[in-house]
């Protein structure tokens, strides 16, 4: 029986222990200084997120996603020491073994498939990196272990997706995350950097020339840099897009083509060729597997149309100049030096099936493989590239597998089902995948953060949607 001594004595506790933190907190501040009362917050800030997830594991798999979108914000504006990258990998791992002790039923039905397999051999063969001859430091394979949290993802996210209303739920929360984000980039656009960011951006004399191209400001809002800013926003756009051809209401679809166009907008301040080809690319993709409908098809080529005059008519600028480069890809002083940098490797790739070793390669070869031939104080760019060097071409076609084990997949499970719903949020996640899939052939595209979430959502989602059918099938029997 209910009492309003059971009501009371919880928030009781919760008053207490939250009046003991805010003196302690005061106190220290006082003593030892702002850090000081600052890292006892945080502490009972973690506990108490801790006890939550643990209680719902839920919980914090949208706060990684959060705090994907947003940690790098954080570390530039309060300029702390602090292992954020760390901390997230952590966050994941708890996340994971919560999983665990959820008394929900899980069901591992589908869990046994071509991208789970994939996915397994393409951790052990990492693991087998280890005794790679070629490689210069095992402590650099230690760390590069931290990349298998992504398998975590997937785990999680497989038995988070136990209904439609949760996919929608996650959805929701992307394209919202996906908004502010752009809203924050707008501003930047407009009212120029604050003074932390600003201080940021000069704190390394080279930063400045990537962030300020053709005398604009690149934007990057919230995010690392102005290419996953406009990457995220891209394939946000791109989701935005399939909701606003879906089978909804006309308020719903008007609503999403809006925000297509805001997304679209924002994402151009990014500078980011790369993002336009994803939009464009993910377009066809889209075309391509609805020429069945011909409402849809007719929608899809008036945007492309409307896309066509914005990249090719009377608009001038800096953004509009570098986007529009893009498709003149050979007179691309950057693409000039990717191609430079794909051709200078190619005997060593080929030369080593196996790779030189996992981070050796690059800024982070310098950090954690000095010495190593190919380490040094430049970026691969490519994902496909690095991949290549560091786990050979053997790794780069068990990497490429996977990819397409999830495209070939979620097109096939896209036509084996019938309800439009469940068909369109498929393509949701699905053109998006494709479009970064194809970006990661220039940046590193597919598992810079938030996208890893919405990539590692993806492969679990492909068989999860499909076994909605077969609910709402058996309901309908009953």
């Amino acid at each position: 029986m209910i009492t309003n001594r059971t009501i009371k004595s919880p928030a009781i506790a919760v008053f207490v222990v939250l009046l003991l933190v805010s003196l302690a907190a005061t106190y220290l501040i006082a003593s030892r200084g702002l850090q000081a009362g600052w890292t006892i917050l945080l502490i009972s800030a973690a506990v108490v997120f801790v006890t939550a997830v643990m209680r719902n594991y839920r919980l914090g798999f949208y706060f990684v996603f959060i705090m994907g979108v947003f940690m790098f914000y954080m570390d530039r504006v309060a300029q702390i020491e602090f292992p954020m990258g760390t901390v997230y990998d952590a966050l994941i791992a708890l996340i994971f073994c919560c999983l665990f002790l959820d008394n929900r039923n899980n069901d591992w039905t589908t869990f046994k498939n071509p991208v789970t397999i994939t996915f397994f051999i393409l951790i052990a063969y990492q693991v087998l990196q280890l005794f790679n001859p070629n490689a210069t430091s095992a402590f650099a394979w230690l760390v590069s272990l931290r990349n298998n949290t992504s398998f975590l993802i997937y785990v999680v996210a497989f038995q988070m997706f136990s209904s439609l209303k949760e996919v929608k739920r996650f959805t929701t929360i992307w394209i919202l995350a996906a908004v502010v984000v752009s809203l924050y980039g707008i501003h930047q656009k407009i009212f120029g950097l604050s003074e932390a960011e600003m201080a940021w951006l000069t704190e390394v004399p080279d930063r400045i020339k990537l962030y300020i191209n053709w005398g604009e400001l690149r934007v990057f809002s919230f995010m690392n840099d102005p290419s996953s800013y406009g990457l995220f926003t891209a394939m946000t756009s791109l989701a935005t897009l399939v909701l606003a051809l879906g089978p909804f209401k006309t308020g719903v679809k008007l609503g999403y083509g809006l925000l297509t166009i805001f997304l679209l907008v924002a994402m151009s301040y990014s500078g980011t060729r790369t993002a336009l080809a994803m939009v464009a690319v993910g377009a066809v993709f889209y075309i391509i597997i609805m020429l069945h409908n011909r409402k849809t098809l007719f929608a899809s080529a008036v945007i492309v149309f409307i896309g066509l005059v914005l990249l090719f008519g009377p608009f001038y600028g800096g953004t509009m100049s570098r986007l529009r480069s893009t498709f003149r890809a050979s007179e691309d002083p950057s693409m000039a030096i990717r191609d430079y940098k794909r051709v200078r490797f190619q005997e060593y790739i080929q030369t080593h099936p196996i790779g030189g070793g996992l981070n050796s390669v690059g800024n982070l070869g310098f950090r954690y493989s000095p010495g190593h031939e190919l380490a040094g104080e430049w970026e691969p760019d490519s994902g496909y590239l690095l991949t290549a060097l560091e786990s050979g071409w053997i790794g780069l076609i068990i990497f490429q597998g996977l990819f397409f084990a999830v495209l070939v997949l979620g097109i096939n499970n896209f036509f084996a089902i019938d309800d439009p719903v469940l068909k369109t949020y498929i393509l949701v996640y699905i053109v998006p995948f494709m479009a970064l899939s194809v970006a990661h052939f220039t940046q590193d595209a597919m598992f810079t953060k938030p996208m890893n979430v919405v990539v590692f959502s993806t492969y679990a989602l492909i068989f999860k949607i499909p076994s909605f059918q077969k609910k709402l099938f058996s309901v309908e029997l009953v």
